[in-house]
């Protein structure tokens, strides 16, 4: 089985998303967000460069680290979807630089540029292959001792998005992206699966480190 083809994806994304900003509104409360960004504030304190969302959907996490972490470091957003980058750029102003593009390739992003990266729930859009090529494009414009942080959904097989969408999007297991991570030259740093409440389906929150003197 493959995921829906990426024109697909951004015409989803485009058409909800006014409504994905306002669910969002809500959802960036959940205590799990504030601990991810709390921690990797901690660890990129004296860390150079840029906190990149490489799919940053509306610009609430980057919001949300800005806001509440760190007014220090520089902010970068990418999104496949143009109304999304505009929602995020007005959301975040001239605190970020926010552009459309793809997450498997970020070559305005020079290498060894940035801080961090963050990919919260969009690596199901991608195969295998593509997964693979998102953590070795993270880790090319990581600087060394950047940090990763990925949020998505556990598990194997498709997602079932009932009536709300005919998207094909793929769920992948913690063994599996921990090993995807470390193949790209990532040392995991934690790795976990967590609950959703009222919904079918667990999260993963993978972290890693891109070790000082990597290519």
């Amino acid at each position: 089985m493959r995921p829906s083809r990426m024109d697909d994806v951004r015409k989803m994304y485009e058409d909800t998303a006014d409504s994905y900003a306002q669910m969002m509104d809500a959802e960036i409360d959940l205590p799990v967000y504030a601990d991810v960004l709390g921690r990797l504030r901690d660890r990129i304190a004296t860390t150079p460069g840029p906190v990149l969302d490489t799919a940053c959907g509306s610009g609430h996490m980057l919001s949300m680290y800005h806001q509440r972490f760190d007014q220090t470091h520089p902010l970068l957003g990418v999104d496949l979807s143009p109304r999304m980058v505009s929602i995020a750029a007005e959301k975040l102003g001239p605190k970020a630089q926010v552009t459309v593009g793809d997450m498997r390739d970020l070559a305005p992003v020079g290498s060894g540029s940035s801080s961090a990266v963050l990919n919260f729930f969009a690596l199901h859009h991608l195969d295998v292959e593509g997964a693979k090529l998102a953590f070795r494009e993270w880790h090319r414009v990581l600087t060394p001792g950047g940090q990763l942080v990925v949020a998505t959904w556990e598990g194997r097989g498709a997602i079932d998005y009932g009536d709300a969408s005919d998207i094909v999007a793929l769920r992948y297991s913690s063994d599996e992206l921990a090993a995807w991570g470390q193949e790209a030259g990532f040392s995991i740093t934690r790795c976990v699966v967590e609950p959703v409440e009222d919904f079918p389906m667990d999260a993963v929150y993978l972290e890693g480190v891109k070790e000082t003197g990597g290519a």
